[in-house]
């Protein structure tokens, strides 16, 4: 068993691809191999699922930095590259489990919202396992939940990622960026790298999909020495952000690539030379900042199914042996109560009748700093949600002016204040949260059990 994990480790340096920019070709493409026809048409609406692993369910394969590429990229989407920013699914470490992912992917989320003419952007960063961690030589990337020694039932084939895009999102348009572990990072900390990346052609082919690798397949991709990105990500995000909103994806890889051999050239002494692979591409050039021709709302039950934690399957009860307790059985999500004021979905068991009003505020505090606004909208009571006219995206509009440093609150930071009416009132000093030199107040209310937020103010 340990031989295994370290297989796992070796391949884990880091590979990046762009699979995508074909997600699904329709028939007439299809029989005629002439695609320019759909690459052409103006891109009407943008959506995005970002993935970042750091920590994982077993510890001894954490990485350093894959969490923050994750949010450094998706920042670049909302603010720079012109994603809105409720059109994306962000997922860190203990969320992105192999099934909530997957879910995200092929189920509740993609397949609902995209339509053929819009663009969609897929990135994952984690680990990746090599061919020879499994018995059939498949390569999987890792999520938060997945077993080194059982990849096959725990972990994402990776071709069967891009053929699961391919068959269940609609957009003829799809880019991926999957990047697959670091090395430089805990993994040489422990004196393992990965020996080879992964065959961009090899996962191209059959897809219809451009890959483009951050490495040569004979090749180990790095983590900076002088930044807490890896030398791709950062120098992708940057290179993005230079050359403008217009300037189409090939462009930019072009700057990637000579970026990124300078780098590692000048801190390695090794070669690393992102590939991209354009034989299945034909048509206009894609351009990720591009603004949407047709932007549209997202529907509110896609936004609440999307939002809800994906449950793994219980094991059944027998009808003859009656489930017996020497005490009250632990609440459970399913069975908490719904909250009136808010949407009606159910919401963490922290949010249960013996949650003090700081616990709920951490909770919100949390939704709203990963910029997981469906929750936090959950969390509003109907007061507070009039304010905005009972519209989301006005609440969003309004968030997002804020710049949370953290979602950490010390007690010390809570002051609860004299109940108002029916409300408990608690005084946070904002100052390590937002960098707001000063307090916000909240007026709580409780309804079928739950805390919601009725009103915020400046005191």
């Amino acid at each position: 068993m340990p031989g295994r994990k370290v297989a796992l480790l070796r391949f884990s340096a880091y590979a990046t691809f762009f699979l995508g920019c074909v997600g699904v070709l329709p028939a007439q493409c299809e029989n005629s191999g002439d695609f320019s026809a759909v690459a052409n048409k103006p891109v009407t609406d943008k959506w995005a699922v970002v993935v970042g692993i750091s920590k994982f369910a077993n510890p001894s394969i954490n990485l350093r930095y894959p969490a923050k590429d994750a949010k450094d990229f998706y920042n670049y989407l909302i603010n720079k590259g012109n994603f809105a920013p409720d059109h994306v699914r962000l997922l860190l470490d203990e969320e992105a489990t192999r099934d909530r992912i997957l879910d995200v992917l092929g189920d509740s989320w993609l397949p609902r919202v995209a339509l053929p003419d819009d663009l969609v952007v897929i990135f994952i960063s984690s680990h990746g396992s090599s061919s020879d961690s499994d018995i059939c030589g498949v390569n999987y990337v890792v999520a938060h939940d997945t077993n080194p020694d059982k990849l096959f039932t725990t972990g994402i084939p990776m071709k069967a990622l891009a053929e699961t895009i391919k068959e269940r999102v609609h957009s003829e348009r799809v880019l991926v960026v999957l990047d697959t572990c670091h090395a430089g990072g805990a993994s040489e900390s422990k004196g393992l790298t990965r020996q080879a990346n992964a065959d961009a052609q090899a996962l191209a082919q059959g897809t219809g999909q451009m890959v483009v690798c951050s490495s040569d397949k004979n090749q180990v991709s790095w983590e900076g020495k002088n930044i807490t990105n890896s030398v791709f990500t950062r120098n992708l995000i940057d290179a993005f952000q230079e050359k403008g909103e217009t300037t189409p994806v090939a462009q930019v890889f072009d700057a990637v690539k000579d970026k990124v051999q300078e780098q590692v050239i000048r801190e390695r002494g090794v070669v690393q030379t992102p590939v991209v692979e354009t034989t299945r591409w034909s048509g206009r050039e894609l351009v990720l900042g591009v603004r949407p021709t047709r932007p549209r709302n997202v529907p509110r039950e896609v936004a609440m199914l999307a939002s809800t934690p994906v449950q793994p399957p219980q094991p059944l009860q027998s009808l003859q042996t009656p489930v017996k307790f020497d005490k009250e059985p632990p609440i459970q999500v399913s069975a908490m109560p719904v909250n009136k004021s808010g949407t009606g979905r159910n919401r963490s068991p922290r949010d249960a009748a013996s949650a003090s009003a700081q616990d709920f505020l951490r909770y919100h505090f949390k939704m709203v700093g990963e910029r997981r606004f469906v929750d936090a909208w959950d969390d509003l009571g109907s007061k507070y949600r009039a304010r905005f006219k009972g519209d989301m995206q006005a609440y969003v509009a309004s968030v997002s002016r804020h710049k949370w440093l953290s979602y950490t609150a010390s007690d010390s930071e809570f002051t609860i204040l004299p109940q108002q009416g029916a409300y408990v009132r608690v005084r946070v000093r904002m100052n390590s949260l937002t960098g707001f030199n000063g307090y916000w107040i909240y007026s709580l209310s409780k309804v079928g059990g739950l805390w919601a937020i009725e009103d915020v103010g400046v005191g």
